[in-house]
């Protein structure tokens, strides 16, 4: 992945507008999270975004773009623009459990555990709430899943 210098402050901020992730952050607080804590880059189509094993525990939110879910080379899924990746690892801090590879050109928001953590207690909070509201909507989608495979 490539980090990405070049995009304004306002442009990112009308983004972090239309993702649900941060629904519940306040514009003040939206701003503070890009001075120092989110880190924008670009993944080209087939490259990994995260890899099952590694030790990195930062979280990504998939801005623009949809990546596969793959697990000892077997697809899991499919995750899209406004989907959280590397939840898991982030919460945990544990080795991913599966990789996620860009089917097209991808761009990504990260933060890390470290920038987390410099946070005031309240954003972190919010973060820590979007992250489960992600999780939540993640198992509600794969039991939809499990039920239509049994039908």
């Amino acid at each position: 992945m490539r980090a990405i210098q070049s995009v304004s402050k306002l442009k990112l901020l009308e983004i972090m507008n239309r993702l649900d992730f941060f629904a519940e952050f306040s514009n003040d607080e939206r701003r503070l999270l890009l001075e120092d804590k989110l880190r924008l880059y670009s993944c080209k189509q087939g490259r990994p975004i995260t890899q099952q094993g590694e030790t990195d525990t930062s979280l990504y939110l998939l801005l623009s773009g949809y990546a596969r879910v793959e697990k000892d080379g077997q697809e899991l899924g499919t995750l899209r623009s406004g989907e959280i990746i590397g939840e898991g690892s982030f919460v945990t801090r544990q080795p991913r459990s599966a990789s996620v590879i860009a089917s097209v050109d991808c761009i990504v928001f990260r933060i890390d555990n470290p920038g987390l953590r410099t946070l005031g207690a309240a954003i972190r909070e919010k973060v820590k709430d979007a992250i489960i509201r992600g999780m939540a909507k993640r198992i509600v989608h794969l039991n939809e899943r499990l039920e239509l495979t049994r039908v």
